[in-house]
């Protein structure tokens, strides 16, 4: 993304993983980038100002996430006006089974925190987006003990 964005603008990388943070710095420091910095946070509560960001792009991250509400409510805070967002991630076909919910193996797997396509949607216009526009979607196929489908999906802050 710094390459993307040129030497007058700036990028974010943001992980809750410590491990990912170090390589992330390890990484931009032998590339010589300076127009980076990275942070390490959670989703649900970004450290970063109200209306600071132009473009979010996220890649199968939020279905790790207890709270996709409060992803959502943070994208949205820190997205200026007409900024865009570019999410990839999995839905579910159907409910996740409670019992996997909390399972490390399912977690690992990438699916035990899928939501079906309509919960969201709900959760996205609940934040203040007005309409989501799905660039890519899969045919549905199993993973784990449920069938997924993966979708690419822009929403723009109004």
């Amino acid at each position: 993304m710094a390459d993307a964005v040129g030497s007058n603008c700036f990028v974010y990388g943001i992980d809750i993983s410590s491990g990912m943070i170090a390589k992330s710095r390890e990484l931009s420091n032998k590339f010589g980038y300076t127009n980076v910095a990275f942070i390490q946070s959670d989703l649900e509560s970004l450290p970063l100002p109200d209306n600071s960001c132009d473009v979010i792009i996220s890649n199968c991250t939020i279905n790790h996430v207890n709270n996709k509400q409060n992803v959502f409510n943070e994208i949205y805070r820190i997205i200026k006006p007409g900024g865009r967002c570019i999410i990839s991630n999995i839905y579910s076909i159907g409910q996740v089974p409670l019992e996997y919910k909390n399972d490390p193996d399912a977690i690992a797997e990438c699916w035990a925190g899928a939501d079906p396509k309509d919960e969201y949607a709900e959760i996205i216009a609940h934040a203040g987006f007005n309409d989501i526009e799905i660039l890519e979607e899969s045919n549905p196929y199993p993973k784990g003990v449920i069938q997924v489908a993966s979708f690419t999906f822009k929403i723009i802050k109004p």
